[in-house]
Formats: structure tokens, C-alpha cells, sequence
């Protein structure tokens, strides 16, 4: 995009605007994409703030060969592979932190969509991490299976698999929970 090249010419010329622009730009997109492969929100905003700072550092010498999107996405999937390595746990995250849409005014529908939104983020934690990855990388950050393949130096054969599989997984899981 021709902006985002603007914001990075003014951030390598030590725009602290242009950085607040930038951040402005992606966080929600960043911080969504964190939340879903670590599945804790503190976890997410401590690699949304590794990925903005090392930014920052990294002005006068940044180097963006493709979109600024992609360049950020990546980075925030690899704090978050590297966070995931560090604390290999149980996670849990509210709703809220997944920057859904506003609840709909009816209570009965709130509780179910709650419900529904719980169920689908405790299969997500229980996919591999690179099936996760794959799926969230897709379904939420919108990326081709030929990119997903690059940032993971698989195949795009394999990436395409890894999301068959995460999808076949977490129907699996979603479709026994309804019948327990």
C-alpha cells in the first residue's frame, strides 16, 4: 500500500507520528491475531508491545519488501511462536478479548453466542500449534495459503493441509461437546 510505504520512509526518518500511525493501523488486527494463538490476553499484549517496540528500534534501517501488514503479521505470529515454546500451559481468555462484535440486546442469544464463542476458542487451544496457526492466520488475518507456506517454510500443500486438519479437528471436538 502506497501509505503504509510513506509511514515507513517517515518512520526511518524518526517520525514518532508515523509510528502512532502505524499502530493505530494494525493493533486490533495484531492483538485479535495474538489472542486466538495464545489464547491469553496478557500474553498477546506483551507480544503486541515486543513487535511495536522492536518497530521503533528498528527505525532508520526498516526494510519492508512487502506489505506492512504482512511484514507486522508475521512478526506477531513469530513473539507469539516464541511465547507459546516458553509457556506451554492451559490457557484461558474471555470473550471480550477477542474484539468481537457488540453483543446482540437479546440476553437468551448473548448467553448462546458466549457459549459458542467459549466452546470454539477451547477446541482452537486444542489444536497443534502449527494447524492453529494455519487457521487463525486464514480465517482471521485474511492470508493466502501461499503466504501462510512461506512464513511457516512449509509447502502450500502442507499449509492447506494443516487447515483441512484444524477444520476436521474442530469440527470433531465441536460436534462432541453438543452431544454431551
Amino acid at each position: 500500500m502506497l501509505k503504509d510505504r510513506v509511514l515507513i520512509q517517515q518512520l526511518n526518518r524518526g517520525s514518532q507520528q508515523a509510528l502512532c500511525q502505524i499502530y493505530q493501523s494494525y493493533r486490533e488486527d495484531l492483538f485479535t491475531i495474538a489472542v486466538s494463538l495464545l489464547g491469553d490476553r496478557d500474553l498477546a499484549e506483551d507480544c503486541l508491545q515486543d513487535v511495536f517496540v522492536r518497530l521503533a528500534e528498528a527505525a532508520g534501517r526498516l526494510q519492508v519488501r512487502s506489505h506492512l501488514r504482512g511484514y507486522l503479521t508475521k512478526a506477531i505470529v513469530n513473539r507469539a511462536r516464541d511465547r507459546l515454546r516458553r509457556k506451554q500451559r492451559k490457557l484461558d481468555v474471555a470473550v471480550e478479548d477477542l474484539n468481537l462484535p457488540d453483543p446482540l440486546p437479546n440476553p437468551d442469544t448473548q448467553v448462546a453466542e458466549h457459549e459458542q464463542q467459549q466452546r470454539l476458542l477451547s477446541a482452537l487451544q486444542q489444536l497443534p500449534v502449527a494447524q492453529r496457526e494455519v487457521f487463525v492466520l486464514h480465517a482471521q488475518a485474511r492470508m493466502s495459503f501461499r503466504q501462510i507456506a512461506q512464513r511457516q517454510t512449509v509447502s502450500v500443500r502442507t499449509a492447506h493441509s494443516r487447515y483441512r486438519y484444524a477444520i476436521e479437528k474442530l469440527r470433531s471436538l465441536l460436534s462432541k461437546e453438543v452431544q454431551l
